[in-house]
């Protein structure tokens, strides 16, 4: 098909941290997070907890809290058992937070988030005053060897105000997930095998992570022999060591046995260009 005829797929990121599968780390990609003053990021996925009543609609409260986090990802040196996050309540008003640390993983494919004591984050649960700034200490208290690089996520959670609350409203608050990475050595890389597959009405790429580093990959375009046809901005996901995830995408009729199918894009090393397709032999 030549180039001219062929239409270009163009797919939006939703966030600057997020994922593909229904797990809980998707909720942190849900909505666009952007840069506030430059330094932090507003916080503004809500979650709406529900309150159903008889004979009547939700209503969603109309506000979401300025609360704001840096930096979007925490990564200690080589050996370092501790890093800080820091929180700014831009409201004009008291907002209380709960801050947890959740083990990270990806299995068959899919985001999972499990309760750990491996790391913590000191304190917990805290009350900031309007424009009030804390730090909040992130601490690996395991003391095992780390063979390859181990994953966490930081949920800092807006706790909702009981005096604030509304008969027949939807209390609406914010959750922010911060990637932590935690490694005992230097020259730790991730080494990814990259296919293309249909499964069911899908296409997906397939990247399996074979080093003991992660990889996060953004800004994505596939290209075949005349040119590109789909693009994807900003974060397209992370591939954890040992795992293996599958990232859809739309390349309409385009042949998966196209010796020319190649996916360019940005990794967290550097700008990326591999192709999809084994070429014959």
């Amino acid at each position: 098909m030549a180039a001219c005829q062929r239409r270009r797929r163009r797919r939006q990121a939703t966030t600057a941290t997020p994922f593909r599968s229904s797990s809980p780390t998707d909720q942190a990609r849900s909505t666009k997070a952007q840069p506030i003053k430059g330094r932090y990021m507003k916080l503004t996925m809500k979650l709406a907890l529900t309150a159903m009543f008889s004979g009547a609609s939700l209503i969603a409260v109309a506000h979401a809290t300025d609360l704001r986090v840096a930096p979007v990802m925490l990564e200690p040196l080589p050996g370092q058992r501790s890093t800080t996050l820091t929180i700014l309540n831009g409201e004009d008003k008291p907002v209380r937070v709960q801050v947890r640390v959740m083990r990270w993983t990806q299995v068959n494919g899919e985001e999972r988030l499990e309760p750990t004591m491996d790391v913590v984050a000191s304190p917990p649960q805290t009350q900031l005053q309007p424009g009030q700034h804390y730090l909040i200490r992130v601490v690996r208290t395991a003391r095992t060897p780390i063979p390859n690089e181990e994953s966490y996520r930081v949920l800092v959670d807006e706790v909702p105000d009981p005096a604030e609350a509304r008969p027949g409203a939807v209390a609406m608050v914010v959750r922010q997930s911060i990637p932590v990475f935690f490694s005992d050595e230097n020259h730790r890389v991730s080494i990814v095998d990259w296919s293309v597959a249909r499964r069911g009405d899908r296409t997906e790429i397939v990247a399996h992570n074979r080093g003991s580093r992660r990889l996060r990959l953004s800004d994505i375009v596939v290209e075949a022999h005349d040119g590109p046809f789909y693009e994807q901005s900003g974060l397209v996901g992370y591939v954890l060591p040992g795992a293996t995830m599958r990232f859809p995408i739309d390349i309409g009729a385009t042949s998966l046995a196209d010796p020319t199918l190649h996916l360019r894009g940005v990794s967290d090393t550097g700008k990326l260009e591999v192709m999809l397709v084994d070429p014959p032999r």
